[in-house]
């Protein structure tokens, strides 16, 4: 006689669900479905029915390479590899069996079974190929490749600002005294001076003058991207030029007290004035 607390019992275990043995079937391809493609999901076992006297390739990744190859029935299958390629094919009479694969960068599960096919190459479990996708790595990628964009993008904010910074503020520069070493330009941009010259004429050297008259050697360097521009890194109100005998002297008529040229009037580099013995 079967008691009440047994019967309990069996219908609990009856209602309980068992873990989902399901296995992934790789879909067939749009033009064959003998090529066949399915994502990677280190989680799913995958399901392979192979064909006697046909072989199936099971292609991984670009630039993922086999490493091993565990069979649980190893005389069942005939197996070779080539960097991210296996090529395999059922050998024994009772080719059910599973196999696991260890690449580089990940490890994929196979559940294996073989038949002889009823209508040769036509058959539709046919696996002529397998190839896997990866999609979260895909978004990996994806994601990396959008944070590279916004950096791109923001290094060129950056850039755009750092030459606007650099663009010509103050163009309101006069000269007197010697033409053979006279730019004929001159501006600065609030935090160094350009001072060009022209084609063939030799460079001079230039001071500043300090309040009592004095002159200082400044500090220069030629301008990488204008060979012909020397830029003076300072903003002063008034300039020297020596070379041998031969001096000139260029006034920014525009200097704030700040050093920061002016934003009215003739400091525009769209609307400049033109000065005696210095083009722009």
């Amino acid at each position: 006689m079967i008691k009440l607390s047994q019967v309990i019992i069996i219908s609990f275990a009856l209602a309980t669900p068992l873990p989902a043995l399901s296995l992934e079937i790789p879909a067939g391809g749009e033009y064959d479905h003998r090529i066949r493609f399915i994502d990677y999901n280190p989680a799913d076992v995958v399901k392979l029915v192979g064909h006697y006297g046909y072989s199936t390739h099971i292609q991984f990744s670009k630039g993922e390479k086999v490493n091993q190859i565990a069979m649980g029935d190893p005389n069942a299958w005939a197996v070779r590899t080539e960097e991210n390629h296996i090529f395999i094919k059922p050998t024994g009479d009772n080719a059910t069996t599973n196999m696991t694969v260890i690449t580089t960068l990940r490890v994929y599960n196979f559940d294996l079974s073989a038949h002889w096919s009823k209508r040769k190459s036509q058959s539709h479990d046919m696996y002529f190929q397998i190839n896997f996708n990866y999609p979260e790595h895909e978004k990996k990628l994806s994601q990396q490749r959008l944070t590279h964009e916004k950096a791109t993008l923001e290094v060129k904010k950056i850039k755009t600002g750092l030459d606007k910074m650099s663009n010509p503020k103050n163009w309101n520069y006069w000269s007197k005294g010697g033409q053979e070493i006279t730019p004929i330009k001159a501006y600065d941009d609030g935090r160094f001076t350009y001072l060009t010259f022209g084609d063939g004429k030799e460079m001079p050297a230039i001071y500043s003058v300090d309040s009592t008259g004095k002159e200082h050697l400044v500090n220069t360097n030629i301008d990488p991207n204008q060979n012909n521009t020397i830029i003076v890194h300072k903003v002063a109100s008034k300039l020297i030029l020596r070379k041998g005998s031969a001096v000139a002297c260029i006034f920014n008529k525009s200097l704030s007290s700040k050093g920061v040229a002016n934003d009215t009037g003739t400091t525009s580099p769209v609307i400049t004035r033109k000065i005696k013995g210095l083009g722009q």
